[in-house]
């Protein structure tokens, strides 16, 4: 599936994943089915590839976004997906000292994102892997720019305070 076929299908992906999690949740307010409708829009974004292979990119959508409504009801921090290794840049000037210092930062670093939820991890992901800007963040997931940018900075914010924890 390409991308311009995927920015077509997610709006009305999300409204369907929506209105089914608000019915399976009772969630009044929507943000348990906002949630369930990004992560789950995330997740077919990762695996766009090979979304024609599927008789049905809807079912495999209600399906992806049931699991997730399970998961996170049977236990609030969902389930967790590690987010695939960046390579790692080390400055040739540093000491060996130096290099093992940034490389043990690195390795707390990639653990506090593996214990992020799947959708943080993939707008984290989506943001700084594979380059894409918050507007095409946002068409493809169907969230609106900002409430991107509050995730992103949320989540940034959350793996800085987590590796000062480790530091102490």
């Amino acid at each position: 599936m390409t991308r311009k076929e995927f920015e077509t299908q997610a709006p009305q992906l999300r409204e369907r994943i929506v209105t089914m999690v608000r019915r399976l949740s009772a969630d009044a307010d929507g943000d348990l089915a906002d949630d369930v409708a990004q992560d789950t829009l995330l997740k077919l974004w990762t695996m766009r590839e090979r979304l024609d292979s599927y008789n049905s990119v809807e079912a495999l959508a209600m399906v992806i976004a049931r699991h997730r409504v399970i998961d996170i009801l049977r236990h609030p921090l969902g389930t967790i997906v590690a987010l695939e290794d960046a390579p790692d840049h080390c400055d040739t000037s540093l000491s060996a000292e130096e290099k093992l210092i940034v490389m043990e930062e690195r390795t707390e670093i990639d653990e506090i994102i593996a214990s992020l939820p799947s959708a943080q991890q993939a707008l984290l992901k989506m943001k700084h892997v594979e380059g894409l800007e918050v507007n095409e963040i946002s068409r493809i997931t169907g969230s609106s720019p900002g409430a991107i940018r509050v995730t992103l900075s949320r989540t940034r914010h959350q793996i800085k305070e987590l590796f000062m924890q480790r530091q102490k």
